[in-house]
């Protein structure tokens, strides 16, 4: 089904009016998710201020695959764009894996900081490397654990705990590290998994446990804010160039107010989500985080040797100045 709905996608982009460009923007945010939303924005504002010369057709909620298959599909020009997580960008740039070293950030305004400023400088010439061209961080936000069997409040509440991480390097080594059991399963798959019991938990941000209904297989949250993810808007460079510099100005603004919005709408709906989890039967813990980050440094250790101790301590020295 996914190959099927790619050669539409394809031959769709093929069969678009003479003269007008056809970018195909695909991501993985389940519908009315704050990006879904976003998403929207920038079709109707690229579309609306290139007065049609440029069409945007948006594939979401893994309409097109799942996360790792649709970054392949952007690199190999298949598909114009993505909103692709940092855990995928990391699988053909490793250092990227940095981002998710648990507990660098303390704050959105300190995740804002670097990913906007110093992380960004180091990126940009690297994704070009591989032909993509980074417009924008979007937002995914912090990720919490969930879990249908107990509260969790110290890593000691954790241990032997089945927890599904997408394939991400940095996520599976916060979960073993706290003494749980990491079980790769893909975001598609994720709802089904917590109805059938494959897993015990899982670890998402807020607005994702929401939208994808998870309290009704999810009974304890535990508020950790262990790592922060943003959707990466990336272009392949071959769809990039057919476009002229207005064109590329346009998206390049466009995307950058529809990551506002994105972060804008995750972060306002956050408190009223958490509200509304509580009564539909969530129970939410907001445990003292010392025990947590006392429980890192075997990750901390795996990510450094992951992408390299020169990354690390630069990663590490981007941290330090923006606290």
């Amino acid at each position: 089904m996914r190959t099927l709905a790619l050669l539409v996608a394809i031959a769709f982009g093929s069969s678009c009016a003479a003269g007008a460009a056809e970018l195909r923007l695909a991501h993985f945010a389940p519908d009315g998710h704050p990006c879904d939303i976003a998403a929207k924005q920038f079709k109707d504002n690229v579309e609306r201020r290139t007065n049609g010369a440029v069409k945007i057709t948006l594939f979401g909620n893994n309409a097109l695959g799942s996360p790792p298959e649709v970054l392949e599909q952007v690199l190999l020009g298949a598909v114009d764009m993505s909103l692709s997580g940092q855990d995928q960008i990391a699988k053909h740039l490793p250092f990227y894996d940095v981002i998710s070293t648990p507990f660098a950030f303390k704050d959105y305004a300190t995740a804002d900081k670097i990913i906007d400023g110093d992380f960004k400088t180091w990126a940009e010439p690297e994704l070009a490397k591989k032909n993509l061209v980074h417009l924008a961080d979007w937002e995914w936000g912090f990720r919490q654990l969930t879990n249908s069997k107990q509260p969790v409040n110290t890593p000691a509440d954790m241990k032997g705990m089945k927890i599904r991480t997408p394939p991400a390097f940095a996520y599976q080594a916060f979960v073993e590290a706290a003494g749980g059991n990491a079980v790769t399963i893909a975001f598609s798959e994720l709802v089904m998994a917590m109805k059938q019991g494959v897993v015990d938990g899982q670890e998402n941000p807020i607005g994702t446990i929401y939208a994808l209904k998870l309290y009704e297989t999810q009974k304890y949250m535990t508020i950790v804010n262990y790592t922060y993810s943003s959707m990466v808007h990336l272009v392949n460079k071959r769809s990039w160039d057919k476009l002229d510099a207005a064109q590329q100005k346009i998206l390049g603004e466009e995307s950058r107010n529809s990551a506002l919005l994105a972060r804008k709408l995750l972060r306002d709906s956050e408190a009223e989500q958490l509200k509304d989890l509580q009564a539909k039967g969530m129970v939410v813990a907001t445990p003292d985080l010392k025990p947590w980050k006392a429980a890192m440094g075997p990750a901390w250790d795996k990510v450094k040797a992951r992408v390299g101790a020169d990354n690390f301590i630069r990663f590490m020295a981007m941290v330090e100045k923006a606290n």
